[in-house]
């Protein structure tokens, strides 16, 4: 953004407090303060401050205090149906998502052979239709911005510029001072009294780290890099993958890890005032309960607040730690992230060809920002609360984005400790009892998922194993019993299914196969042994069998999954199932279908083709 870096910015967005009613004056006491003001923070704030507001009480204040002097570029673009669902339920409707953010369809995965290039594995999924909730490809400045905004009007007060100092905070069960540098106060400080204080300050763990060390898991880590890209190609039937839709979050999977392939909007370089200005009037539509076809299209809102929008796909790969790189990459590029991106995209020919329709996309986010990289990507936090405060989101842990577990799955500690948080500050005897509570919750969750991201690596050693790893996560994942009931829910029992949902990593058929098949592929990052391989294939038909005998598991697996029937038996002549996005015919983008909606969200455009077309 345009101000991301200017004191100004935190001024501007610092006053949308006082613009939505709650005042200016600096703050002295706060019921709650919450430390860094990305996605958790305001996932966490807005569920607390709607689970706190009854009529018989005063609504407790709480203050969100974030460093930077507005939202910045973060990683982390897709969502799936739990994120979807929050929104949803605490008030954001689709109609407004859509404006702002990419239309998004399920994931699709393809399994490559650097020695056999004709040799592929696929699996494809819908996500969830569009008359249930949206899934999005979202850049995360723009959605941490609308959040932003939204708790304001909540009655948050969220604050940039106003950075925490961990060292001169004194924290107490009930009772902690919180000492914050506001940047544009010329040094001066401020010391808040609060009773809970949330740690949501990401990987870099301010309150956790020192109360313990980050825990590494034995065996390989993962490390990503990435860059950003403009599709030059004329149609995407020239991409080199079976069936491949860029409304998919895909995923093109190698025996050394996995690519993503998200094609998202881009608002950046736009001025933060009109992003600010469209963002509040789109917020304005949906309090109104304003109809989808009524909303301005997305080139409409660009035109009307002067702003920047374009189309770009993220592009990057999350490779194993233990991949044997070259000697001397230098030929690759300038710098370790782009050296290693093209070595890994050389050795596969499918790669190399998505690539040629790809031009990369340099400083998008500003300077130095055309490459991105990140290493040992796996971590756990062993302690998540202490006297006073808890951590939620990244501080309390991460895997791999594999899935996208760092919103949709770790959203469930920010839910939770949000859920918890009333007991906490109206029972004053039973704090203690409430944070043990929340560890307990915490304990064992990075694990499973961990386990998971393992699973999955291994299974990536050949193109057969690869598609049972995603077959698993959605038959334990998405058919059982508390996702089925996800379209039932409102805000008064969203969190029981949020807090519960864990991709089915930790149902015990899942961790019992899961453990089965490690210790089968378990091995270096090359193809796996054929033998191995058929006894992988055979134990998880049988596997799969037994869990859908149980009766725990259901759904309409023919409609939600190309390439398998009902019964999860796997036809490779298969290619149907529900159709739930079709092609603009103006604009050409993609649009998820929904029978009330004719008009393009992207360009306006009426479209005929409105319907779910349901798999038969």
């Amino acid at each position: 953004m345009a101000l991301s870096s200017s004191p100004s910015s935190s001024k501007f967005l610092n006053a949308q407090n006082q613009n939505a009613g709650y005042g200016h004056h600096p703050v002295s006491q706060s019921d709650i303060v919450v430390v860094g003001g990305g996605i958790h923070s305001l996932i966490y704030s807005i569920h607390a401050i709607k689970r706190l507001t009854t009529s018989s009480a005063p609504t407790p204040s709480i203050t969100v205090f974030e460093k930077n002097h507005s939202p910045g570029y973060k990683i982390g673009e897709s969502t799936l149906t739990t994120f979807g669902l929050w929104m949803k339920t605490v008030g954001i409707g689709s109609a407004l998502l859509w404006r702002l953010f990419g239309p998004k369809d399920g994931l699709a995965f393809y399994y490559l052979n650097a020695d056999e290039p004709d040799d592929i594995g696929t699996f494809s999924a819908n996500g969830p239709s569009g008359d249930f909730v949206p899934t999005l490809q979202i850049e995360r400045t723009v959605s941490e911005l609308l959040l932003t905004l939204y708790a304001q009007r909540l009655g948050i007060k969220v604050l940039h510029g106003h950075s925490v100092d961990v060292d001169a905070t004194a924290a107490s069960l009930g009772q902690c001072q919180v000492n914050v540098k506001v940047a544009d106060t010329h040094g001066r400080n401020l010391s808040v009294d609060t009773k809970l204080l949330v740690d949501a300050t990401g990987r870099f763990r301010r309150f956790a780290s020192k109360a313990s060390r980050t825990r590494r898991f034995p065996g390989f880590n993962t490390d990503s890099f990435w860059g950003y890209f403009e599709f030059s190609g004329r149609d995407e039937k020239n991409i080199p993958f079976p069936c491949y839709e860029s409304c998919n979050t895909n995923h093109i999977c190698l025996p050394e890890g996995w690519a993503w392939v998200i094609r998202l909007p881009s608002w950046e370089g736009s001025p933060l005032p009109n992003l600010v200005n469209m963002i509040n009037f789109l917020l304005d539509l949906n309090g109104k309960d304003t109809q989808p076809d009524d909303y301005p299209s997305t080139t409409k809102l660009a035109q009307m607040f002067q702003l920047k929008f374009r189309w770009v796909v993220s592009i990057g790969y999350a490779l194993r730690s233990d991949v044997v790189y070259p000697p001397n990459l230098e030929k690759y590029g300038s710098c370790e992230a782009e050296r290693k991106f093209w070595w890994i995209t050389s050795r596969y020919e499918r790669m190399r060809n998505l690539m040629s329709q790809h031009k990369l996309v340099t400083e998008l986010y500003g300077p130095k920002t055309t490459w991105h990289i990140r290493k040992t990507l796996t971590y756990d936090s062993p302690v998540v609360t202490g006297p006073g405060w808890a951590a939620i989101g990244d501080a309390a842990g991460f895997t791999n984005p594999l899935y996208s577990p760092g919103i949709n799955c770790n959203m469930a500690t920010s839910v939770y400790l949000a859920e918890i948080t009333p007991r906490y500050l109206l029972e004053t005897r039973k704090r203690e009892a409430v944070m043990d509570e929340y560890a307990r919750f915490c304990r064992g969750r990075v694990g499973n998922l961990h386990r998971m991201n393992v699973f999955n690596y291994l299974m990536m050693r050949s193109r057969r194993t690869g598609p049972l790893g995603p077959l698993w996560q959605y038959l334990c994942g998405t058919g059982n019993q508390e996702w089925q009931a996800m379209r039932g829910c409102t805000f008064e029992n969203v969190a029981k299914a949020i807090i519960a949902w864990e991709w089915g990593a930790d149902r015990p058929e899942y961790i019992a196969f899961a453990d089965e098949a490690i210790e089968l592929m378990r091995g270096p990052p090359c193809q796996a042994d054929p033998d191995v391989v058929e006894t992988v294939v055979a134990l998880s038909a049988a596997r799969i069998k037994d869990a859908v005998a149980t009766g725990k598991y259901k759904s309409r697996w023919a409609g939600l999954l190309r390439w398998y029937d009902d019964e999860l038996v796997r036809r490779d002549d298969k290619t149907g199932r529900d159709v739930l996005a079709r092609r603009c015919a103006g604009c050409g983008n993609w649009r998820i279908l929904r029978d009330d909606i004719v008009r393009c969200a992207t360009c306006g455009v009426v479209n005929e083709q409105t319907a779910i077309v349901r798999y038969n």
